[in-house]
């Protein structure tokens, strides 16, 4: 697993268990989370946090990069095609406690249903197809970031209930670890959650 950001200015490069840590992201900066680790998906999960004062959005590139998802918001497009997530048809799930903005994205490969999960809130699932992805890359992000997980399955309830409630119960990404990431970055800061809420 490899994390990458574009428009060098600074370079750092380590591994390290990153519980409990978040980046800072400069002006301009683009994060890439990059996995060695394809695998043969089930269904997909991506989880993460932000605390951003702008809207960003999350693309998967897919191993041949003829295919993305990307999910603008509360919009998700799959190669051309899209579907909305109407925050106000959203069921609250729990109470969001923290400024951070918590996202999760699930999809299942048998039925082709996807369900967005933000900031304590979760939509209907609705239809979309897509395949296994190997790059998770954030463009023009200035802010935040902690917390980055990627599973080739569906996380059940319980486990994305972990994670948007931040009980660190919830398995580990088996695609991207955020115990586990090598890290290769630019414009970037890595901080203590503890010291900067």
């Amino acid at each position: 697993k490899k994390l990458e950001m574009n428009n060098v200015c600074c370079f750092s490069s380590f591994c390290a268990d990153l519980q409990g840590m978040m980046f800072s992201v400069m002006n301009g900066g683009n994060v890439r989370f990059h996995s060695d680790n394809p695998s043969n998906f089930t269904g997909l999960t991506v989880c993460l946090r932000v605390l951003t004062e702008q809207t960003f959005s999350i693309q998967l590139n897919f191993i041949n990069q003829t295919h993305f998802v990307r999910l603008d918001d509360n919009v998700l497009y799959v190669n051309g095609c899209s579907v909305s997530f109407y925050p106000f048809f959203m069921v609250p799930v729990y109470q969001e406690h923290w400024p951070w903005k918590n996202r999760c994205l699930t999809w299942e490969s048998s039925t082709g249903m996807a369900q967005l999960w933000s900031d304590g809130k979760m939509s209907v699932r609705k239809g979309i197809v897509f395949s296994s992805l190997d790059e998770l890359p954030f463009y023009d992000f200035r802010g935040q970031l902690s917390d980055v997980h990627v599973w080739d399955r569906v996380l059940n309830s319980n486990d994305l209930n972990w994670f948007l409630s931040y009980n660190y119960n919830f398995p580990s990404g088996n695609i991207l670890d955020w115990k586990r990431i090598d890290i290769e970055a630019t414009k970037l800061k890595l901080c203590s959650l503890s010291t900067h809420l």
